[in-house]
C-alpha cells in the first residue's frame, strides 16, 4: 500500500515537472523573453553609465582643445592688432609733428625766397645802373628820358616850367608821379647835387593839411624833424602853406606862387633779360 502512495506521488511530481518545462518552452516560443538575473543589469548600468561619463569627458576634452586654441589665435592677433595700433600711434605722432612744424618751415622758405629775390632784384638794379651810366640809352633803363634814377626811385625837374602848388601836382599826376617826398638825407644830398639853376625854386610834395595845424607828404605821412636844420624846422612853422626846394635847403611860400616843381615815382621792376 505504501507503495502505491510513492509511486504514486512521484509519478505527480514528475507530471507537475514535465507541465513546467511544457509551459516555459511555449512562453519561449511565444517571444517573452526569460528573465535576466538582477547582476547583469547592475552591469549595464554601470556600462551604459561609464560610457556617458567617457563620451562627456571627450567632449569636455574637445571643447577644451578649441577653446584654447582659440585662446591662443584671439591672444595672437590682439597682439598683433596691439603692434599695429603702436605703429599707427607712432606715424600720426610723427605726422602731427610734422604738420605742426610745417607752418615754422613754409614760413621760413618764404622767408628765404623772399631773401633771394630781393637780392636778386637789388643785383639787377645795381647791374643795370652801371650799364646806364655808361650807356645812357641802354634798354635796361627803366625810365623814361630825361628823369634821373636814384636809387628806387627816378625824378623829374620841371627846369623849364613854372606853375602853382596845385597845378604842379597835376601835372605830376599826369605822369604817374607825385611831387617829390624826402625820405632822408641822402635823398636831400642827392636833390642838391643835381646841376640846377643857380636861382630855381621847386615845389614839394610837402604842405599844411586843410586844418592847418600840422605838415603832411602827399601820402600822409609827417615829415621826419631830423631832414631840416633848426632854420628850415622855424620856417616850417610859419603862416604858408607849401614847401619848396632850393639849394639844398627847404622853405616855405604862399601855394599860389608859380615856380617849377620836382616829380618823383618808384623804379619798376629790372628784367634780367634786359640787362643782356
Amino acid at each position: 500500500m505504501s507503495e502505491e502512495v510513492t509511486y504514486a506521488t512521484l509519478t505527480f511530481q514528475d507530471s507537475v515537472g514535465a507541465r513546467n518545462n511544457q509551459d516555459r518552452n511555449n512562453l519561449r516560443k511565444r517571444g517573452y523573453p526569460a528573465h535576466s538575473p538582477t547582476w547583469r543589469q547592475a552591469a549595464l548600468s554601470l556600462l551604459i553609465l561609464c560610457l556617458m561619463l567617457l563620451i562627456g569627458l571627450m567632449t569636455l576634452g574637445i571643447v577644451f582643445l578649441q577653446t584654447s586654441n582659440g585662446i591662443n589665435s584671439d591672444s595672437e592677433r590682439l597682439n598683433q592688432l596691439q603692434k599695429i595700433i603702436h605703429q599707427w600711434q607712432d606715424n600720426l605722432s610723427q605726422q602731427l609733428s610734422n604738420y605742426k612744424n610745417l607752418p615754422t618751415k613754409e614760413e621760413y622758405l618764404k622767408s628765404q625766397i623772399s631773401s633771394l629775390l630781393k637780392r636778386q632784384g637789388q643785383m639787377a638794379v645795381k647791374l643795370c645802373q652801371e650799364l646806364f651810366i655808361h650807356t645812357s640809352d641802354h634798354k635796361c633803363n627803366p625810365f623814361p628820358k630825361m628823369w634821373q634814377w636814384y636809387q628806387n626811385s627816378c625824378y623829374y625837374f620841371a627846369t623849364n616850367e613854372e606853375a602853382t602848388w596845385t597845378n604842379s601836382r597835376n601835372n605830376c599826376l599826369d605822369q604817374n608821379s607825385t611831387l617829390v617826398k624826402i625820405d632822408s638825407l641822402e635823398e636831400k644830398d642827392f636833390l642838391k647835387s643835381q646841376p640846377l639853376p643857380k636861382f630855381s625854386f621847386f615845389w614839394l610834395g610837402l604842405s599844411r593839411n586843410l586844418s592847418g595845424r600840422s605838415w603832411l607828404w602827399e601820402d600822409g605821412s609827417i615829415p621826419s624833424p631830423s631832414l631840416f636844420s633848426t632854420i628850415e624846422y622855424a620856417q616850417i612853422n610859419g603862416s604858408k602853406g607849401c614847401a619848396y626846394f632850393q639849394k639844398g635847403k627847404i622853405y616855405i611860400s604862399r601855394c599860389s606862387a608859380e615856380i617849377s616843381w620836382i616829380c618823383e615815382k618808384k623804379a619798376p621792376l629790372v628784367k634780367t633779360e634786359d640787362l643782356d
